[in-house]
């Protein structure tokens, strides 16, 4: 027979038209290849995020240069000013420059102090990474020791973003400096500055250095330029710093002490995973909807299409369909990662260069994936049915299918594996989601939203000491604020900035491990009358508990039941470990929990001592407002200037934005699992769907004779949830059973919710065997209304 040639557009139109007609499983198959693209791209962004380059023109250009000493395990090696000249002048950089991490108080006595984290850099850095001051200049060489520069933030904190900032003159550190310009909103070279200033020529101590490279050089060319540089300078040096070995890298390169890059790397993987399982479960599809096409297909092939031409046709709907899942998919991930972006950047991300955003490198992966996705999942498809004799299928009286074969025990115990880890998913998933849905109530036993926090060190700067009478001093300023109700002093508030330390009460054995642990505060009396906290037993703190005074403490009710169930807890002495290891205090009173109770198992045990009893360092003042407790922020840091003009203070919120803050990073966390927990549970379905339906595909002939028979239809659909059940039963016993092995792991995610709260299980257990019958439903109708004279005649 003449074979027709090859027209790609009457392929894509066959395709597509195949597609349409089948639009049921189409739409699945899209489902699950979005879901499973979205998941890679969403992990992928945020790893590009975390290890983009700097945000400056030419980004990619800026190197930092270590010196590593290789004898020594690759420990890293201190550059000097003088090692600094040694360096400078290669043929690969256009410049190179260092810095030094500074960090302190930044006092206007007419504004107010701000704490900031700063970096002193040498004159070339700012100039080679490209920025200019938004307001201002940048200093000269010559004014090293008498300028500052402003991060946008600072500015904003200090002076409103009022351009007359220019030219004031501030204390930075004890130094007077002037500040000369303000560098633009977002950057915070070297990691999260906000203050800079210039090093005074052969400035002491060690730098770290950052360069640009020069055109066409790269990194690896550029540390063998340098190498040699370096070693010149070993005369000078004592034999532990000599023989280093220079490496050049990208400056964002292998940052992360947290290990941002390699959780996010992981979490691609398991994205991938999570791909190529949806890829098996579309390629199951595809390959049920060509035994149901193959007699048309075959068709085809009596019209001379050939068997290149019919599995390109083939494969070509795969590709469509993974276009259209990548572009759903992207969206998702669009979704998911501006999510991440707008909740977490601000205050969580340890670089100011980390940013998540779906951008060139996100869309060249996605493109990448679809590209693959379409063959894992079209490929075997296209082979089977390439395969087949089609000529043979027109004279064939079942219809061909089962001319494509498939759906042996691999296939079933690959879906049984995939049906136990799914489950075990969705049963983290509902343990995390259930945490989620009692995180909004955290804190809701406090007046958060009328409680304006802030944090600051009363210290002196100049002496490091606390001056007599200042913490009186500040209370007293602060509760005197037009529009507050009353103010204190603490370490940190009910779930926020709180402290833990084991606990030794005198007569009782402590509990082990974290049990043993209790929250605890140092307050001034008005604390409690702050929070709303009710005396329940004995006496509350009071001025009397002065320095030299007896050491007393405050209990939380919790702390009673839990530490002292078998005695009145009143007059036992206790210990704090974290506090003061040789201080006994006797518990003088009862106050009520402090209402931060996310779960049933949130703890709520606290000690409260005076704050006047312990060596004050950085230390919290809560303010009770009568109104928005945020209109408060002008005034509070007035308050505090008037009582010491270089007491710094920051994270100034209110306490319900303190506790969004604790919650944030484990509410993100948990609406991911989440999502990802039901799309495990889609994916799962689909291929014990796809199973099944090729499962009574094959067994069409058999079905039809049996109901010629007398066969009763209802018995045949039980048998296809029969073989449903016995896939599904096994998979949820073990699914569960990993996620309850997994629960210690899982609680520290949970915010105190139960890791093995059993209504979870059930439910799981429930909607899992009710997702799986419901996956199985079409194939049992289709088993059941198999027209045998049809099927027996080859229709």
């Amino acid at each position: 027979m003449r074979r027709t040639s090859f027209r790609p557009a009457l392929a894509f139109s066959l395709a597509l038209r195949g597609l349409v007609r089948d639009r049921g499983a189409s739409l699945v198959a899209l489902s699950i290849l979005a879901l499973g693209i979205a998941a890679p791209a969403t992990f992928f962004s945020f790893l590009v995020g975390a290890i983009r380059p700097l945000p400056v023109p030419d980004g990619e250009r800026v190197v930092r240069v270590d010196v590593i000493q290789p004898v020594r395990g690759g420990q890293a090696l201190p550059v000097t000013a003088a090692d600094l000249e040694l360096l400078r002048g290669a043929a690969g950089l256009e410049a190179l420059g260092g810095f030094q991490l500074v960090g302190g108080t930044v006092v206007d006595r007419e504004h107010a102090a701000a704490r900031f984290a700063g970096a002193a850099l040498t004159p070339e850095v700012l100039p080679l990474l490209c920025v200019a001051p938004v307001v201002g200049r940048v200093p000269r060489p010559d004014e090293a020791g008498t300028t500052f520069l402003l991060g946008h933030a600072l500015w904003q904190e200090l002076y409103s973003g009022d351009p007359s900032a220019l030219g004031r003159t501030v204390d930075v550190n004890g130094t007077r400096r002037t500040i000369v310009g303000v560098l633009p909103e977002g950057f915070g070279f070297p990691f999260k500055q906000d203050g800079w200033f210039l090093t005074e020529p052969g400035f002491a101590g060690s730098v770290e250095l950052v360069g640009r490279l020069a055109p066409g050089a790269t990194p690896r060319g550029l540390a063998a330029e340098l190498g040699p540089r370096w070693l010149r300078g070993d005369a000078l040096r004592s034999p532990e710093g000599a023989g280093g070995v220079v490496r050049v890298e990208s400056f964002t390169g292998r940052r992360g002490e947290g290990g941002e890059a390699v959780a996010f790397a992981g979490l691609v993987l398991v994205g991938l995973c999570l791909l190529l399982i949806a890829c098996a479960n579309v390629a199951n599809l595809l390959l049920v909807r060509a035994t149901e096409r193959v007699r048309a297909l075959a068709v085809q092939a009596a019209l001379g299409a050939s068997r290149a031409q019919i599995g390109a046709q083939v494969l070509l709907e795969s590709l469509l369909v993974a276009a259209a899942g990548g572009a759903v998919g992207l969206l998702l991930a669009s979704l998911a990662v501006g999510g991440v972006q707008n909740t977490l950047a601000e205050e969580h991300f340890g670089y100011y260069w980390m940013r998540m955003a779906v951008d060139g490198p996100v869309l060249t992966f996605v493109g990448c994936l679809v590209a693959l996705t379409a063959l894992v999942a079209g490929v075997l498809p296209a082979l089977r049915v390439a395969g087949v004799d089609l000529q043979r299928v027109l004279k064939e009286e079942g219809g061909g299918s089962s001319a494509v074969g498939g759906g042996g025990g691999w296939s079933r115990a690959f879906v049984t594996v995939q049906l136990a880890l799914s489950c075990g998913a969705l049963a983290a998933a509902g343990l995390t989601g259930r945490a989620l849905a009692g995180s909004r109530h955290f804190g809701e036993g406090l007046p958060s939203a009328e409680v304006l926090t802030a944090s600051l060190d009363p210290r002196s700067p100049a002496t490091g000491a606390l001056e007599p009478g200042r913490m009186a001093a500040l209370e007293e300023a602060l509760a005197s604020l037009p529009g507050a109700a009353t103010a204190a002093l603490g370490l940190g508030a009910p779930g926020y900035g709180e402290r833990y330390s084991t606990v030794e009460i005198q007569g009782v054995a402590p509990l082990a491990g974290a049990e043993g642990r209790v929250m605890w505060n140092a307050v001034t009396p008005s604390f409690f009358a702050a929070l709303d906290l009710e005396l329940k037993a004995g006496r509350s703190l009071s001025a009397a508990d002065a320095s030299g005074g007896e050491p007393v403490a405050v209990v939380s009710e919790d702390f009673a039941r839990r530490h002292s169930p078998d005695a009145p807890v009143l007059g036992r002495r206790i210990r704090l470990a974290a506090a003061d290891t040789d201080t006994w205090f006797t518990v003088v009173g009862v106050i009520e929990d402090g209402g931060v109770r996310a779960a049933e198992r949130t703890r709520e045990d606290r000690a409260y001592v005076p704050l006047a009893q312990l060596p004050a360092g950085e230390a919290m003042v809560l303010v009770r407002g009568r109104g928005n407790a945020a209109e408060l922020a002008p005034a509070l840091r007035r308050a505090v200037a008037s009582v010491s003009p270089d007491m710094a203070i920051w994270s100034v919120r209110t306490l319900a934005e303190g506790h969004a803050y604790m919650t944030r990073i484990p509410r993100v966390l948990a609406g991911m699992a989440v999502a990802g927990g039901m799309a495990g549970l889609l994916v799962a379905a689909v291929g014990l769907y796809g199973l099944l339906a090729f499962r009574v595909r094959q067994r069409r002939r058999e079905l039809a004779i049996r109901l010629s028979l007398g066969a009763d239809g209802r018995r045949l659909a039980w048998e296809v949830m029969e073989v449903a059940l016995r896939q599904l039963a096994p998979a949820v016993v073990v699914g569960l059973a990993l996620a309850w092995l997994a629960s210690p792991v899982l609680s520290a995610f949970l915010l105190g919710a139960d890791p093995r709260a059993a209504e979870v299980y059930v439910g799981v257990a429930l909607a899992f065997l009710g997702t799986g019958a419901l996956a199985a439903l079409v194939p049992a109708l289709r088993a059941a209304s198999v027209p045998p004279a049809g099927v027996l005649r080859g229709d």
